[in-house]
């Protein structure tokens, strides 16, 4: 625990996966990428999701 949750972005059955400025894809919740604001989350998410993602506070 102490980990700074933040936002992540599941779009259909993957997640988005932030890395290095670049913006991959995820089946793996464990793997999907946290962003540090939802408004940062939903910026990517319209960039790189078709309609129908989904903006999540990170469970983990």
């Amino acid at each position: 625990m102490g980990q700074k949750r933040g936002w992540i972005v599941r779009d259909g059955n993957a997640y988005l996966y932030p890395a290095g400025g670049d913006v991959g894809f995820t089946t793996e919740l464990s793997e999907a990428g946290a962003f540090d604001s939802r408004e940062e989350a939903e910026m990517a998410a319209q960039d790189h999701c078709d309609r129908g993602y989904v903006i999540l506070r990170d469970p983990r």
